[in-house]
């Protein structure tokens, strides 16, 4: 008979030699599943929506840069990063708001996926279920389809949180220059508050390294403090911050081809400084707050009761130490940081998605308990059934908030209302608290409450994917919205389209040869609008314009003089809504459906006019200077 360990040694050769197969897991077909929706989600229409001011100021910046014949005068860029990935774009595909978004769009589904890299130190549920909550952040879906470079330098932090991980895990050298590497580029090149977020970064560290070493140290050891220092004198600094200003060097340069694009590394730090003074105009105080509580309360009440719960049981590790210290600094900078806007309201996102994600995975848990026995199917039940009463109650609230808005000012009328949808609120309400006590009785109120809350944050998380929709589709044109407050409007695209038809005619659909002579600002919607025309005679006096035969000025309460006939067509680039007059009764709608009763719609806060000579109306050819 073949001796046994013989047996066992060949059996280990053979697994050696053979190839080993992959396996498709059913964590690794929900990742895929992630990936999927949040490219969906970015993607679809993302050429439908008109870009915002300060889009179309980084885009044109760029466009200028690549395209030497493009009118306007050469802009100077807040983020050097964005600029890069615009000037690749542009230069590869063309421009358009499809590829002026595509960087920052493969951005946020990065950053929806990077919690996969933490997969050892939170655990694969936790990790997963993070990746879910980010998926469904409201925030971080507007934030990523608006080109907002908030979106680049809060994933360089989570990068470099990552490294430097990793780094304190294996002490490898590679790791260490990452550190520094990802954070020289949102110090440098993401966005101008990119200093005030690595300083919320440093501050959760500190508070982190400092409550550890309150807890362990003990006696005449050398402590977390000690091996912290011991680390820090064993790190690479000069050859890291070497290597960290080179790459600064050749992103902002574009490989040493523009050497002028320091100038956009300066123009974001005078940005930030800026911004610790000034507030941006119209915003309302502590914006990027106010923004994180409107859209996602549910989100920090769950939050607050995952901390308690962990101080409560005693069991707080050193990462979510740093997650509350991360929440902590980031709720000061801001009520600090005066030009913060709602895109900074992704300061949050990671850790609340991390925290949120840890009590997702205590909720399906199946609750033992001494006295009722609970079945398996027990918590799914109760949480679909919690689902189901959460929909009626929206979609019958939703009904009253309409008729809310159809009630005379300074009345309330019940028959207006409408009775049924008034009932089946009351109804849902009531079988809500009925069926707490009735589970309560069967399986006790642990088991009830945790069937509750996950019920509650699967209703929420799955109507955050569409809130965050209508904030960057439905409602990106909607300045009653209060991520916007003001917005581009679709008339842009409309204004767009009749020059388009004005090339066709008179260039034979040469954009490039067609004379547009503007009185509007260099850097904004209609500039990005007349980007590749490049004849554009950018004026600063309406009397530059007489005998043009395509002039496009604001509206006027006079139609100027042009020297000769002229038919003018008035297009609306810019609206506004600061909601100050609504009244009690108008705010379930606005909450529900961001929608105001007649009379306090927004208001335009630009408007142009497209004058065409008599003889280009009339269709008489014309040549390409548009004489």
């Amino acid at each position: 008979m073949m001796n046994t360990s013989h047996v066992l040694q060949q059996s280990a050769r053979v697994g050696e030699i053979a190839p080993r197969r992959a396996v498709l897991t059913l964590e690794t077909m929900v990742y895929a599943v992630v990936l999927v929706l949040a490219l969906v989600l970015r993607l679809a229409e993302l050429d439908t929506v008109p870009l915002t001011t300060p889009e179309a100021r980084q885009a044109l910046s760029a466009w200028r840069a690549v395209s030497p014949g493009a009118a306007g005068l050469p802009i100077t860029p807040e983020s050097p990063l964005l600029f890069a990935l615009h000037s690749l774009t542009f230069a590869t595909m063309g421009a358009s708001e499809f590829t002026a978004r595509l960087g920052t769009v493969l951005a946020g589904v990065l950053l929806v996926l990077c919690p996969v890299l933490f997969r050892d130190l939170l655990g694969r549920g936790r990790s997963l279920l993070t990746s879910v909550v980010l998926l469904c952040s409201p925030s971080l879906l507007a934030a990523s389809r608006f080109d907002s470079p908030v979106v680049w330098t809060v994933l360089l932090g989570v990068l470099a949180l990552w490294a430097g991980w990793r780094w304190w895990e294996t002490e490898r050298e590679g790791f260490a220059l990452a550190v520094l590497v990802f954070l020289g580029a949102a110090l440098f090149l993401g966005d101008p508050t990119g200093p005030v977020f690595v300083l919320i970064l440093l501050g959760a560290g500190s508070l982190s390294l400092w409550l550890t070493a309150a807890d362990f140290d003990l006696g005449d050891s050398p402590g977390i403090f000690g091996r912290f220092r011991a680390r820090m004198a064993a790190f690479p600094w000069q050859f890291g911050l070497l290597v960290a200003g080179l790459g600064i060097l050749v992103v902002s340069t574009q490989f040493f081809t523009r050497l002028d694009g320091l100038g956009a590394v300066s123009e974001l730090l005078n940005t930030g400084l800026r911004g610790l003074s000034t507030s941006r105009p119209g915003a309302p105080l502590f914006y990027p707050l106010l923004i994180s509580l409107f859209y996602e309360p549910v989100v920090w009440f769950f939050t607050a009761i995952t901390i308690w719960l962990l101080g409560r049981r005693g069991t707080i590790t050193v990462a979510d130490r740093f997650l509350v210290g991360w929440l902590a600094f980031t709720v000061i900078g801001w009520l600090l940081y005066n030009g913060a806007g709602p895109e900074h309201a992704l300061w949050a996102e990671v850790p609340l998605a991390v925290l949120v994600g840890g009590l997702l995975l205590d909720l399906l848990q199946t609750p033992r308990h001494a006295f009722w026995n609970v079945p398996a199917w027990g918590k799914a039940a109760l949480a679909v059934v919690t689902v189901i009463l959460l929909f009626i109650f929206t979609v019958h609230g939703q009904a009253v908030a309409r008729s809310l808005l159809k009630l005379p000012p300074e009345t309330f009328d019940l028959n207006t209302i409408g009775t049924v949808n008034l009932v089946w609120v009351l109804m849902a309400l009531l079988l809500g608290i009925v069926g707490v006590f009735l589970s309560a009785g069967i399986w006790g109120m642990t088991a009830t409450l945790q069937a509750g809350a996950l019920g509650l944050l699967t209703f929420v998380l799955f109507t955050g994917m569409g809130s965050g929709w209508n904030i960057a589709v439905t409602n990106a044109t909607n300045p009653v919205d209060l991520w916007h407050m003001e917005t581009v409007t679709p008339q842009t695209r409309a204004l767009r389209e009749t020059l388009l038809q004005l090339s066709e005619r008179g260039a034979g659909g040469f954009n490039q040869e067609l004379v547009v002579t503007a009185l509007v600002p260099q850097d904004g919607a209609v500039a990005w609008v007349l980007r590749d025309f490049n004849l554009t005679q950018f004026i600063t006096d309406v009397t530059e314009a007489q005998g043009a035969g395509i002039v496009l000025l604001p509206e006027l309460t006079v139609s100027p003089d042009l020297g000769g006939d002229y038919v003018g067509d008035a297009y609306t680039i810019r609206s506004e809504w600061r909601g100050a007059s609504v009244a009690l009764l108008d705010l379930p709608a606005w909450w529900f459906q961001r929608r105001v009763r007649t009379g306090l719609e927004p208001v335009a806060l630009e408007r142009v006019v497209l004058w065409l000579r008599q003889d280009v109306y009339n269709g008489v050819p014309f040549d390409f200077e548009g004489r």
